[in-house]
């Protein structure tokens, strides 16, 4: 399948089910996002190690490509709202920035401590959300 079809069916079908979402169906009228990243193994074709190369630690020709994905979840729905992919070894947080923009105005972010930054925080927060993040394991509480 071309990846622009793939595109559309996945854009499509995530805002058909972002529509049915009801008020009763919201937790206290907000419409809670969860984001993640994750990698996942491709198709051994030269295009996919030329794109995604495979891990340093894999012996050249014998393992697969590896792309790196960032996601963003509904909550209510458990349907994927938008997705990026880029190589295996970026981080995150680069993904989540590419990801803001699918926001709407009075969602809740959710997500774990690899997300708990500062400019990160301050930039939902100017989107018209709230994030929720687990403290980074560096940052310390008094």
């Amino acid at each position: 399948m071309p990846e622009k079809l793939l595109e559309k069916l996945f854009n499509d079908s995530a805002q058909s089910l972002e529509e049915k979402v009801t008020q009763e169906k919201l937790c206290c009228g907000r419409n809670v996002k969860v984001i993640d990243g994750s990698t996942v193994s491709m198709p051994d074709t030269q295009e996919n190690q030329k794109e995604y190369p495979q891990h340093s630690s894999q012996k050249e020709g014998c393992g697969f490509p590896i792309a790196k994905i960032g996601v963003i979840f509904s909550l209510v729905t458990g349907a994927a709202v938008a997705l990026c992919i880029d190589v295996m070894n970026t981080h995150d947080i680069k993904l989540a920035r590419r990801l803001y923009s699918f926001l709407k105005p009075n969602d809740v972010l959710l997500g774990d401590r690899a997300f708990c930054a500062y400019a990160d925080m301050f930039a939902i927060t100017k989107l018209g959300c709230d994030a929720v993040f687990r403290k980074h394991q560096s940052r310390t509480t008094t």
